[in-house]
């Protein structure tokens, strides 16, 4: 059997391909990458299809995670550990005022192609509502998959939140306040942060024979000590 590629590993790919996309922002040389797909997005014939975007994008805003946030805190508190909620709370916070001074460092203007829809202030790059999406739908993810909800829900809300992180992506771009790299770079960012977080609140199980047994029914599993 192939290893995994370890946690850490792949959130420092995740960074490097941020930092690689910086650069070539930075040189202006991502023109021909972004220009054919946000005229395809925009494409009259998609208008209807991609309208419910609009309302989605407010998902990914200050709001819209400030309440996932706070769902974090919440379902950690529910499943266990209480403090796994809390650290996933503070992530997003963090995650936030990382992602400001990104764009700040960055200073990529608004994408001017076409008329957009919406009108946003401040720089592009990397896009917050990817980002922020990423990490708190990302983290809620992590904490449902441990949940003890039976396989089929966990699997089907995980599935919900990616398409969820996704279509948030895609509305920056309909919308014209962001290029398609700004929302890639925003999801890998933000997927290196779940990653780590995932990574750092991984714990033992106090009872290692029910963990395995959680994961695997077929493991052994020895009885419990008789008292006396």
């Amino acid at each position: 059997m192939v290893p995994r590629p370890s946690s850490f590993l792949v959130a420092g790919a995740a960074v490097a391909f941020v930092i690689v996309l910086a650069v070539l922002v930075s040189a202006g040389m991502t023109d021909a990458f972004d220009r054919p797909i946000i005229e395809f997005i925009r494409r009259p014939d998609l208008s209807n299809a991609l309208r419910v975007l609009g309302p989605l994008t407010d998902l990914g805003g200050t709001w819209g995670v400030t309440v996932v946030a706070a769902l974090i805190v919440a379902v950690g508190a529910a499943i266990g550990p209480w403090r796994h909620g809390v650290i996933g709370g503070l992530t997003v916070l963090a995650a936030s005022i990382a992602n400001g001074a990104a764009k700040v460092a960055i200073a990529r203007t608004r994408p001017d192609l076409l008329e957009p829809i919406i009108v946003e202030h401040g720089f592009s790059f990397p896009s917050g509502h990817s980002a922020l999406g990423m990490v708190a739908y990302g983290v809620l993810a992590v904490l449902v998959s441990r949940s003890r909800l039976p396989f089929i829900a966990r699997r089907g809300i995980v599935i919900g939140l990616a398409v969820l992180i996704f279509l948030i992506g895609l509305s920056r771009i309909w919308l014209g306040v962001h290029y398609p790299t700004d929302v890639l770079a925003g999801w890998a960012a933000g997927a290196a942060v779940v990653l780590l977080y995932a990574r750092l609140t991984r714990s033992v199980s106090r009872e290692p024979a029910e963990g395995a047994v959680d994961e695997d029914p077929a493991a052994p599993r020895s009885d419990q000590p008789v008292p006396g």
